[in-house]
């Protein structure tokens, strides 16, 4: 498929290759293929959080190497600045602490039709064909409907500020381990979330009993009541001295359930 990115640059996610509009194929700008498997994931739902392990599966491990948080920093830093020097956008992918990454819904990006070849004998088809005029009682009327609905879509276009990640929310302690989530839990949710945690992962009792931490939890309302869902927590210890992160651990469970 092919994206206009920001009306200043084409984007093939087939060939990985960036070309201004009406400029040679041979004036391209190429990514490497794991850069181009990471920008066609991002750029296909815009303002939509892609967590980092799906990112790792889908560009790494699906295609049998091995991928770390590491590596796909840097790639999500080269694909940062590629698309700076191409629409001078500094935030064209934006980074979600601990959790993972969403091309900018600020931006704007048009999906391109490609082109389809005409058949043979339709254009004098339709030189023959005669277009009838609309009657002016009813042209006017027309012209204010199309004239309302352009005005609509214009309006519904406007980008909108992603603020699901725009706030951390601290629902909580689990021993030295403060709670945090971008989503909002009900008095009824909160009171599950450490059984659902516990039972998740065990280790995190004694690892939130003997470490001062920042947890951050993502839990599918599914999980709540009783239903398999998806299960994402970091687990990021806090320096004694200043209580700054030292370092994230990243887990997930996908289609789990409560025993």
């Amino acid at each position: 498929m092919k994206y206009l990115i920001a009306s200043k640059v084409i984007y093939d996610t087939e060939s990985g290759e960036f070309t201004l509009p009406g400029a040679e194929r041979l004036e391209a700008q190429k990514l490497t293929n794991t850069a181009n498997r990471i920008l066609s994931l991002l750029i296909a739902s815009p303002g939509t959080v892609l967590e980092r392990q799906y990112l790792l599966e889908h560009v790494w491990e699906s295609a049998g190497h091995t991928g770390s948080s590491s590596s796909l920093n840097q790639y999500i830093s080269i694909l940062r600045k590629t698309l700076t020097s191409l629409t001078d956008i500094e935030e064209s992918i934006i980074v979600v602490p601990k959790v993972g990454f969403y091309f900018s819904a600020d931006i704007d990006v048009q999906l391109l039709d490609e082109p389809c070849a005409a058949a043979p004998g339709d254009d004098n088809v339709a030189a023959k064909k005669e277009i009838p005029s609309l009657p002016l009682k009813y042209s006017i009327p027309a012209l204010l409907i199309l004239a309302l609905i352009a005005a609509n879509l214009w309006v519904w276009s406007q980008p909108k500020a992603n603020e699901r990640y725009s706030r951390v929310n601290e629902i909580g302690k689990l021993e030295k381990c403060t709670l945090t989530t971008y989503e909002h839990l009900s008095a009824d949710e909160r009171q599950r979330l450490h059984e659902v945690l516990l039972s998740a992962q065990p280790q995190l009792a004694e690892k939130c009993a003997n470490h001062l931490a920042l947890l951050t939890v993502n839990v599918q309302p599914s999980v709540f009541y009783g239903s398999s869902g998806r299960i994402f927590y970091s687990f990021c210890p806090l320096d004694s001295e200043n209580e700054t992160l030292a370092y994230c651990e990243n887990h997930y469970a996908f289609n789990w359930k409560m025993k």
